[in-house]
């Protein structure tokens, strides 16, 4: 079952910190400014009024913040931020703050390296992290462990159109720390798509990963995989209905869904773009530029030359006979993006009345 207060636990304590700072209770101010929290969901149960649900937070502290709390007193201070975050939340019907932990930060705590900073999300270049392909939009998919294999299958269908996708336990190489990595997927991601059968809800693992895109407002892709409809605050989203007998069949839906979720157009262009210069086939060569050639408007001349430059070392693309036939569908494309003529000269592609050199 899905609580309200763990994702309402950055709003409280950005309201609490500002208040702590407006009344001159800077101590506590500066603990909840400079922490990184990690919530423990269901910590403590009691089966009064139906059964009610205490949350744990955990506040961790940088080495200089922490040397300033008195261990003796550290209790007493997390002791009056959970009373006064319970002031905030008598809202949540059977949930409560049940006890907040100040904690000096570790990078060998498995949950610090979940824990999300309050000041915003980690920077973490996407560019360093291994299992993401260059250029390609970074989309996580959240699954339960049981369909990994269904997941993947539907990795490998998207690749096609320019996703790189994570799947928990399969992306992640043999020896990596699996839950720094797969931290990693979720700083780094661009879009959540739920792999969404009837038993995602009952892992508490499914369900931090939906917090956390909720929580950073990444957006989120619903596939819905069985007979329940999408759990908690991500209800009232339309979710693509498919079938885990065969999940890639959707893939070409999804990826329409995909693009819609990454709002930039300019971001849809650099993967279409990306997607075609990677085409391993004629026939892939074919259906990426079609892709390309529907979505692109708008060619840089950063992006012509790395077309040009990709027709002439991939053998699939200046090989394949529906971009350079009579109907010149590549060069028609180009001069369409850029206004420019061109023809082809062998491997290349030349502007015409572009001076050419003259080998000697």
């Amino acid at each position: 079952m899905s609580r309200v207060l763990p994702s309402k636990v950055h709003a409280h304590l950005r309201h609490l910190e500002a208040l702590y700072r407006r009344t001159g209770r800077t101590a506590l101010a500066g603990i909840i400014g400079s922490s990184t929290y990690y919530v423990e969901e269901d910590a403590e149960y009691d089966n009064w009024n139906g059964g009610t649900y205490g949350h744990a937070v955990k506040l961790y502290l940088p080495p200089d913040r922490f040397l300033e709390v008195d261990l003796d007193e550290a209790s007493a201070l997390g002791e009056q931020i959970r009373d006064d975050l319970n002031k905030l939340a008598k809202s949540a019907t059977n949930e409560w703050y049940c006890a907040v932990y100040l904690e000096l930060q570790d990078e060998g705590d498995v949950e610090f390296q979940m824990a999300t900073p309050f000041s915003g999300r980690r920077s973490v270049d996407p560019s360093s992290v291994a299992f993401w392909r260059p250029g390609h939009a970074r989309v996580f998919i959240s699954h339960r462990d049981q369909h990994k294999a269904a997941a993947r299958g539907l990795s490998d269908a998207l690749e096609p159109y320019g996703v790189s996708c994570f799947v928990a336990h399969d992306t992640i190489k043999p020896m990596t720390e699996w839950r720094a990595e797969i931290m990693k997927g979720l700083q780094t991601m661009e879009v959540m798509l739920v792999f969404l059968t009837d038993d995602f809800d009952e892992s508490v693992w499914t369900n931090q990963e939906v917090g956390y895109a909720l929580g950073t407002q990444i957006p989120i892709v619903s596939f819905k995989l069985g007979r329940k409809d999408p759990p908690g605050f991500v209800s009232n989203q339309q979710a693509l209905k498919g079938s885990l007998d065969s999940p890639a069949a959707s893939a070409a839906d999804l990826f329409r869904l995909i693009a819609d979720a990454l709002g930039r157009r300019e971001r849809l262009q650099e993967i279409t773009i990306q997607s075609f210069f990677e085409a391993p086939s004629f026939y892939d060569a074919k259906a990426r530029f079609d892709r390309m050639a529907e979505i692109v408007d708008k060619l840089t001349d950063a992006q012509l030359a790395a077309i040009t430059d990709a027709f002439r070392r991939n053998d699939q693309l200046h090989g394949a006979i529906y971009l350079v036939n009579h109907n010149n569908r590549l060069l028609k494309f180009l001069e369409r993006a850029t206004g420019r003529r061109f023809e082809f000269a062998g491997r290349e592609i030349q502007e015409q009345g572009a001076t050419r050199e003259v080998a000697f």
